[in-house]
Formats: structure tokens, sequence, C-alpha cells
């Protein structure tokens, strides 16, 4: 436990450093930054500062090649001068106007220096305007001076260059000259430089004044002026640079900005003093350049704002900004992430260990079964609670040492142990490791109450199956009792109607045998339901063909239809396969249930059928338009005895048991069934079952089919769509009616009568109320039924090779032998027609013994086999079959199963014993699932379930016998 305290206080300590761990991350990444930051400014401002000095350079050299023109005039005009005016010169009148003498103030004497140096000025101006003329440097020249220090008139050579109004100049020249005298006097003499400023603030003149020394004595003054602008001391144009000039006293006389919004600039003074300053102005809103323009007095001062350094820098300083955020949430969602995933499960199982040591000692201590942990090495208990102590002391030594030994043998995990005093005890146990050491975890628990109560399961158990078998006996029973006089009702309604009897006894005779086949129907659907719940009703597998099990079922109810007047639609797609593998019993006892259904409750309209094949299913749906079902009730449809009453006539037939055995018998067939209905409207079953075992058959065509043309003129949507998709898959020369294309060799295929005025070959009226065999009713003109669709290519074929042969008779046996395998139905309002099964000459041959207990039986089966050609004997039991056949020998022995002294199963099994191998057949009215198999062990080759028809009984006996 103290243990538990510490982790925990180390986690917590833990998760705290951890997160101080990462603020420092954080404010590494943001230093370095800020670094980044500060190396890129740095890196600028030598950028800006690199860019000042070389535009410095410009102003620079611009002002150094002012003072180199200055000094090359100032040389001229000294030697010049220093000349003797009487010496090799060219003495020129003094009245030309070729000088210009100013007077600078009203105590000039323009003419004291007129006479003393004109000619030395004059060849002076020649020279400086052949100079100028000559040499391309000079040109930009506007002005050149000379100025007598003691007369004070000044000389203008270029007086038509003047751009300074004169007086301005004047005074400008005369206060700059005194300047100039005075700084002589002061021992301070130097060029003198000073700018006279433009309307534009950007540009003006720029004033050189120096002086002139003729033996060591200030004669005069040189000068010249020149016109400047700020504009050309830029290099380049990329930022909003401003240049100014000052003047000596630091004050601005020209400046030029890039942008005009620029800031006035606060130069700080103590920059004044300094040749050269880099750095920011007073108010920190610029980059600063200042510097001397040698040799003049100028300062040149070259600025940029802050915010355009800013500016240029806001994008890295964006993305430092938003890399230090997203580094920031990244470190916090790692921080938040290992402690969810690491601190936090760490300190929750720290939690949870605490909880689980004090909760394990607790249930040890509380728990309702004895637990016991034993050291391996010896058997010696460590721990144990109170239960498992006072089961220990239950226990004799005997059993404490065998539980011991196989404990610490491991061949077990538990052991059952019978205490002293008759209780039951479970041990079970696992091995693993306490206090260092292998141990044995034990739990004891009285399984007394369990014991007892499995016991009691076991008789119960019991009880429910002899009460299963009671329930099967009594359903054999019941099927036994039921089908034994039904069997004598049944046959010997058929037998009196394989005779000829009058109109009269023959409508009674069908009334009491279709009331006679209801009550059958009903028994057969009780018992199938009995056998489904109980679950002995088994599927049989076996190989059979879709479309014969749809063509029986159709013809067993072709008479009803005919008789209520309904139309019967079968469409059947021609991708259905040949051969199936299901159980074809059970397949047509839905099929017949659910058109039964649909027969009953559609008082006028039409039933379709559609079989169709999709995703390796087989599709069976029925609709009819009958009057539908509600859809509260539709629920319950598939309950056990649950009916629709959709009149009174319907209400008292069936047992509601039908739909509740299809949908079982197609669970078991793997399949599923499925409805939609409307009030009023109708309703649609359909059944999809797998297509297990498919196998189509190779069917031999006519070579006519693609040589005539079959025309369809259908009415019926669905009916034409059919017929077109079918006759095209089986190779027909297909095409749709049209009047105007016609030459008379086309077959023409219709859902309403023929036009007499039509010339065609033949005409096959597609007709709803036509039951039976294709009918010619007059030349070339036929009438087919609905429900055979499937066989129209038959018919077709016959038609071709016909015309082919262009013999109508042959046609017609052709015919008849193609559908010699349909029914002839005749269709009657009054009763059904006399089924009769003929006697069989050859069958005389054939000797059967009947063993029946049941005299009516009895002479029922003889009678059956007598009507149907087969030589007959009888015998009461057992006991007398075995007597009868001491003396005679029967080809085949139907023996009934139950009766007295020896049964069907116990004469099978001795005559088998005696080594009897003729055919031995079964009749029993049991219809269980087991008792046909139970017949087949005990010897018999068959076994038939009663009632038997006659073609039944016929079947199976020529199936067994030489014949």
């Amino acid at each position: 436990m103290r243990y538990l305290s510490s982790f925990r206080t180390s986690l917590k300590i833990s998760r705290y450093l951890f997160r101080v761990l990462g603020f420092m991350l954080w404010a590494l990444g943001a230093l370095l930054t800020s670094f980044y930051l500060t190396s890129l400014f740095n890196a600028l401002k030598s950028d800006i500062r690199q860019e000042y000095n070389a535009n410095y350079d410009i102003a620079f050299s611009h002002i150094r090649h002012i003072a180199n023109i200055l000094r090359d005039i100032q040389f001229m005009a000294e030697k010049h001068l220093s000349q003797d005016n009487d010496k090799n010169q060219t003495i020129v009148p003094h009245n030309n106007d070729i000088l210009s003498y100013i007077p600078l103030d009203e105590n000039s004497d323009c003419e004291l220096l007129r006479r003393t140096t004109h000619n030395n000025l004059y060849s002076l101006e020649q020279l400086i305007a052949l100079w100028k003329d000559n040499i391309a440097a000079i040109r930009s020249i506007n002005q050149t001076f000379f100025i007598g220090v003691k007369s004070k008139c000044m000389v203008n050579f270029f007086p038509h260059n003047n751009i300074t109004e004169p007086d301005a100049l004047k005074k400008m020249i005369y206060e700059n000259t005194r300047r100039l005298i005075n700084m002589r006097e002061q021992n301070n003499e130097r060029a003198l430089f000073w700018i006279q400023p433009s309307p534009k603030a950007d540009s003006g003149n720029l004033y050189v004044f120096t002086p002139i020394y003729i033996n060591g004595h200030m004669t005069g003054i040189i000068g010249i002026e020149k016109f400047i602008r700020l504009e050309s001391f830029l290099q380049k144009r990329e930022r909003p640079v401003t240049v100014m000039m000052l003047n000596e006293s630091s004050h601005p006389e020209l400046q030029f900005s890039i942008k005009t919004n620029n800031k006035p600039l606060v130069i700080n003074p103590n920059s004044n003093s300094q040749p050269m300053y880099f750095g920011y102005d007073e108010n920190f809103t610029s980059l600063v350049l200042m510097r001397n323009l040698s040799p003049s007095s100028l300062r040149i001062v070259y600025s940029l704002p802050l915010k355009h350094i800013y500016d240029e820098l806001k994008a890295s300083a964006i993305n430092g900004i938003i890399l230090n955020i997203i580094s920031a949430i990244a470190i916090i969602f790692f921080i938040w992430l290992f402690e969810r995933k690491m601190f936090s499960p760490a300190e929750e199982n720290a939690i949870r260990l605490e909880e689980h040591e004090q909760f394990n000692h607790k249930i040890v201590a509380s728990a309702p079964v004895g637990i016991s942990i034993l050291r391996i090495s010896d058997g010696v208990s460590i721990l144990s609670n109170e239960l498992a102590h006072n089961y220990t002391r239950m226990l004799t030594y005997e059993d404490q040492k065998r539980i011991v030994d196989i404990i610490c043998d491991k061949t077990s995990s538990y052991i059952d142990v019978v205490t002293s005093n008759n209780n039951h005890l479970q041990i079970s146990f696992v091995h693993s490791r306490y206090r260092n050491e292998e141990v044995a975890i034990c739990v004891l628990i009285d399984v007394s109450a369990r014991v007892k109560m499995e016991k009691s399961l076991q008789e119960m158990a019991s009880a429910a199956e002899q009460a299963n078998q009671a329930k099967s006996m009594f359903l054999a029973t019941v099927s036994h009792e039921l089908r034994t006089p039904l069997y004598g009702i049944i046959g010997n309604l058929e037998l009196m109607q394989s005779h000829t009897l009058p109109p009269e006894p023959t409508r009674l005779l069908a009334t009491m045998n279709n009331s006679s086949s209801l009550l059958l129907k009903i028994i057969s659907d009780i018992l199938d339901f009995s056998k489904i719940e109980s679950k002995q009703l088994k599927i049989e597998p076996k190989d059979f063909s879709c479309k014969e099990i749809l063509s029986h079922v159709i013809s067993n109810y072709l008479p009803l239809i005919a008789k209520k007047g309904l139309s019967l639609y079968c469409y059947i797609q021609p991708d259905i396969p040949d051969i199936m593998r299901n159980d074809p019993v059970r397949l047509q006892q839905i099929i017949s249930n659910l058109l039964n259904n649909a027969i009953k409750f559609t008082a006028s309209g039409y039933v379709v059928i559609e079989v169709s094949s999709r995703h390796g299913y087989l599709y069976v749906s029925i609709k009819d338009t009958g009057l539908g079902i509600e859809d509260k009730l539709q629920f319950q449809l598939f309950e056990p005895f649950f009916q629709v009453s959709a009149n009174k006539e319907n209400s008292s037939q069936g047992t509601g048991l039908g739909l509740a055995i299809c949908e079982k018998l197609i669970n078991l067939m793997d399949g599923d069934i499925e409805f939609v209905s409307q009030k009023y409207v109708g309703s649609i079953f359909s059944i999809r079952l797998p297509l297990y075992g498919t196998q189509y058959h190779t069917k031999q065509l006519s070579n006519q089919r693609a040589q005539k043309r079959i025309l369809l003129n259908i009415h019926n949507d669905f009916l034409e769509k059919y017929l077109q998709n079918f006759l095209t898959q089986n190779h027909f020369q297909v095409a749709l009616y049209d009047e105007s294309q016609l030459d008379g060799t086309e077959i023409l295929i219709s859902d309403r009568a023929n036009n007499p005025n039509i010339s065609i070959c033949y005409f096959i009226e597609i007709s709803e109320k036509h039951i039976g065999s294709p009918k010619q009713i007059r030349e070339n003109y036929w009438l087919y039924n609905t429900y055979e669709l499937n066989e129209l290519d038959s018919m077709l074929d016959s038609m071709l090779d016909s015309m082919l042969d262009s013999m109508l008779d042959s046609m017609l046996d052709k015919l008849l032998v193609e559908h010699a395998d349909l029914p002839a139905i005749f269709v009657s309002t009054t009763s059904a027609p006399n089924k009769t099964i003929q006697t069989d000459i050859f069958l005389n041959t054939v000797k059967v013994l009947v063993v029946d207990d049941h005299p009516i039986n009895q002479n029922l089966l003889v009678n059956q086999l007598n009507s149907i050609g087969f030589s007959a004997s009888m015998a009461n039991d057992g006991v007398e079959a075995i007597e009868y056949l001491q003396n005679n020998s029967p080809d085949i022995i139907l023996t009934d199963v139950n009766m007295p002294n020896m049964d069907g199963y116990e004469l099978a099994q001795y005559l088998r014993g005696k080594g009897y191998t003729k055919p031995i057949i079964g009749i029993t009215a049991n219809a269980l699932a087991e008792e046909k198999q139970r017949c087949v062990n005990m010897g018999m080759n068959d076994c038939l379930s009663k009632p038997v028809s006659l073609a039944i009984l016929k079947e199976t006996l020529i199936k067994y016998s030489d014949i």
C-alpha cells in the first residue's frame, strides 16, 4: 500500500515535470524564432545600409566632381590673372559687352575691376568657354562667377544661362563673399558650398566659391553654379527612401521622397558632430544614414521608414508566429495525449491496484466459496478463508493427501470429492506465484444442490423424451386409425368410378370422392404440421424437372379453373434448368397449396404463374386478382390454423395450416417465401429455392426456325415481351405485326380473333378460355392455351415442317404425337369426367399375396388388384402367410405392417432370414417419416401409405414384377 502511494506521487511529479518540459520546448522554439527574426532584421538592415552607401557614393562623387571642376577653374583663373596685362595680350576695348560687370552693392567699383583685369578676365572667359565646349564634364555648369575683392564687383562669364533672379543672386553672392573674406581673416578659409533651393523641394542650385590668390594676396573669388536633383542621388527605387541635403547648420535645404506620404524626419542632434551616422531618428520611425559630403560642409541624409522594413519582415514574422502557435498546439496536444495514454492510465491503474488490493482482501474474506492458497513444495496452506477451513475439516486425511498430490502433480484442474456427511465438494485450482513461491489457488465449492438439480433435470429430460415418444405413438396411432377406414372409403369409391354408371350415381360418387379427398387432405395437413413441429419431417432431395412439377400441378387444377371461369397464365422463362435437385414432392405440395389458395379466393379475373431464375435461385410467383388481404391480417397469415374468410363458402374449407406448412417446408428446403397483397386488388405469393445440381439438356433445334418470320400481334404487353424473348431465345425469327409488310408466308400469333382479310400462312390465337391441347377450329387457324406457353416452340416446329412439306395431314399427325402426353380435358359445368384404369391382360401372370387382418382393407386390396389385372390371394396375418407360402409361390407379397399373431415386420424379417428373395411391399396407415425406413430395415423392398390409389398401386407392383 505504501508503495502504491509513493508511485502515485511520483506519477504526479512526473506529469508536472513533463508539462514544464513541454513549456521549455515551446520557449526554446519561440526564442529560436526571435533569433531568426532578429537575424533577418539585421540582414535587411545591412542590406539597406549597403544601399545607403551606394547612394552616398553617387552623391559624394557628384560633389567631388564639382569641387574638381572648381579647382581647375581656380587654377586657370590664378594663372591668367597673375600674367601682366601688357604682355602678349590682345587689347580688348572696354566698351564691349562680352563681359558683364555686376556691382554687388552701392559701394562696388566695377570700373576699377574692368580697368585692371579686363583683358585677363576676357582671356579667362574665352578659355572657360573653349573648355566647356570641348569637355563634357563641365557642360552641366550653369554659371561661372568672378568677384573682385577690392572692387566688390562680379563678372558673370555666362550671363545667358542665368536661372536665379538677379537681385537674389547678387544678394546671395554678396553675403557669401563677405563670409569668405571673413573666413580668410580668421585663417579658416576654404571653399564655400551652399544651395539655393528651387520651387521644387527636391532640386536646387549648388554654388561653390573659392578665393584666388595672386602673389599671396587674395585678389578675387571664383565661383560656379550647378543645378542638382536629389533623385539622381538614388541608385535603386525599390524601397521608399527619403533623401535630404543639409547645410552646415544641419538645416534641410533639399528633400526628395519616393513616396509622398512619408512623415517628416527628425534628426538626432547627437549625430551632427559625427562625420557619419547610421541609426534611427529621434522618434524611432526611420532608419537613417547621415554623412558629410567632403570637401563641402553639406551633409546628405538617407532615411527609410521602419514600417516598410516591418512590412518586408511581416511574412516571416507571421510565419514565425504561426509556427510558434502550431508548435504550442502540437506540444500541448502531445502533452495531453501522453498524459492520457501514459500518465492517466498509470494513475488509474495505481488507484485501481490499490482498490483491487483492498477489494481482493474483502472478497476473500466474504466469498461464499472456500478459497485457499497451497504451497506446491509441501502442500501447506498459506492463506485460507473461514469456509475453506470448514470444508477442509470435513475431508478425511486420505482425501486431503490425495487432493494435495493431484494439485502438486498438476494432473487435473478440478476434483470432485464426497465428504463424510455426504456433501459434494468441487475443488478447482490454478497455479500461480505468491510471495516468490509456487502456489496453487484452490476454490472449494459445495455443489450438493447442483448435483441434486442435475439429477432432477435428467429425470425431467427422460420424462420429456417419453412424452415425445408418446406423442409420436399417438400420431402414428391416429394416422393408422383414421387412414385405415378412410382407405376403405376412398379405395372402394375409386373402384366404383372405374365402372360405367348412370349420371346421377356418377355425380354422387364424385361428391363423395371430393369429400373424402378433402378429409384426407385435412388429415395430411394436420399430420404434416405435427411432424414438422416434432422435427420428424425430413426433406428427401432427388433430381426432378421443375417444368414437369408445374405441368402436373396445373393439370390437377384445370377443372376448377374452368368451373370458376378464370384465366390461367404460366410464364416459364427459357433459362430455367431442365433438372434441379431438391424434394419434388414437397415442392409440388407448396405450389399446389399456393395455386389452390389463389383459385379459391379469386372470383373473377386471372391467375398468373411466373417461373424464373436469378443469381442461383429459382423464383416461383403466383399472382391473382382476388379480394386481397387486409393489412392488419397480413402479420398473422403464416400462423397455424389462421384463416382469411373471404366469404361464407370459403370459410368452411381448409384447416388454416396450408401457408404455415408451406413456410416451414420452404425453410427446410433452404428457401423462403414472401407475399404482397392489397385489399380489392389481389395478392402475389413468391417462393425462392436454391438451384442445387442443375442440369441443362441440349435440345435439337429445327433448321426451319430462322427461315420463316413469326409475327406477334399481342395486346397484352407482358405476354408480348415474354413471347418475343422466348421465341428469340429459341432462335426463331420474330417481328412485331405490321400489315403493310405481309407477304403471306408468315405465322401470326395473336391474343385476339383473326381478321379474315389478313393473308397469312398460319394463325395461332392465344386464348385464355381455351383449355387443353392445341385445337384447329378451321383451316390454318389454331387455338392455343395460356398455361403451356413454354411448349409453343414445338407447335411452331410442326407448322414450319408442314410448310416445308406442304402437307397439312402430316402436320396434324405430328401435333398429335407432340402433345400425346397432355391430358385431353373436357370442361363440364356439371361434373368432372370419370377416370378409369383399364385392365391389362398381361398382368394376370403376376401373383400377389395380400396379407391383412382388416377384412375391408383385405377385400379392397384384392378388388383393386383384380381391377388392375393382377392375380390376388389373401392371408389374415403373418402365420397364415407362412403356411400359404409352404404350398404356393406368389411373385409379390403385399402385407400390412400392423397385425395380430405376426405383424408385417416380423413376417419380412422371418422370410428374409429363411432366404426369401422375392419382393415384399408393406402397406401402413402410419405416415411418419421413419416408418418407411423401418420397413426397409426389416427387409421390405418398399412401403406404401394408406390410402393407396390404383395408379400408385399399379406403378409400384409393375416396378417390382418381372414383366
